[in-house]
């Protein structure tokens, strides 16, 4: 049985494809979500995905394209789109199939035939060892330093390079934030803010808009186009008492 996931803020393409995956044998419907940013949080937060992801390109807040990059090595990446201008792209980034809405069922069975090969061909490898570092340059050609997640607390943009800051020191290196940003999309971490990354296990407590990390005095504003996504990763490790308060 494979599981199946679509992302997608049209609620007849969504039903389409619902239909689609429930007359299928060996496909099941696990979810899905109008709201990218909202799909995006619970994949990070429960660090579960679907086998498959049906991800539309043009959505609001977040273009599947730049969701594709945070997903595309944890979930099989279908693109479905309206626009065949968007083609070009689907396969320069390697997904596995695009659909061109509106698609037959027969369009949709070919995709699931092509969708198994490859599934069935990544369990063939072996399972790599979990990773929990990563390295990255740092000052000085051909230096290189290796960094443990667990040792992240957040990471700040300044300028042309980025600030990684650890429980044991500060690193300057020559990144962007959404290269770091793609790198760190599988582990506990949500970008807040336009200039910073957390670590979300290192979170100490909130007040209005803004976060606090434990062993740091420091305050870290949540930007406006960023809150919608954290309070709903809040959300669901909020234990709210159901009796009356009145």
């Amino acid at each position: 049985m494979k599981t199946c996931y679509i992302i997608d803020d049209e609620s007849h393409a969504i039903s389409n494809l619902q239909g689609y995956i429930e007359k299928t044998p060996g496909l099941e419907l696990i979810g899905y979500n109008q709201n990218p940013l909202e799909a995006l949080a619970g994949f990070q937060e429960n660090d579960s995905y679907a086998d498959i992801t049906f991800l539309d390109i043009d959505m609001p807040q977040i273009s599947g394209i730049e969701m594709s990059a945070m997903l595309q090595k944890k979930t099989t990446i279908v693109f479905t789109t309206a626009f065949p201008n968007f083609a070009i792209d689907a396969f320069d980034l390697d997904v596995s199939d695009f659909l061109l809405k509106p698609f037959s069922y027969e369009r949709f069975l070919k995709c699931i035939h092509k969708i198994t090969q490859i599934i069935q061909k990544k369990k063939s490898y072996a399972p790599e060892a979990s990773e929990d570092y990563f390295f990255i340059q740092t000052d000085g050609k051909g230096k290189v330093t290796k960094l443990f997640y667990k040792d992240l607390l957040y990471i700040e943009s300044q300028k042309n390079y980025v600030a990684i800051v650890t429980t044991q020191k500060k690193i300057l290196t020559y990144l962007t934030l959404s290269e770091i940003e793609e790198k760190l999309a599988a582990h506990p971490f949500l970008r807040i803010h336009k200039s910073y990354i957390i670590n979300t296990e290192k979170i100490s407590h909130v007040e209005g808009n803004d976060i606090f990390l434990f062993d740091l005095k420091q305050n870290f504003p949540i930007g406006i186009s960023y809150r919608d996504a954290f309070f709903n990763y809040m959300k669901e490790k909020l234990i709210k008492t159901k009796r009356s308060q009145g």
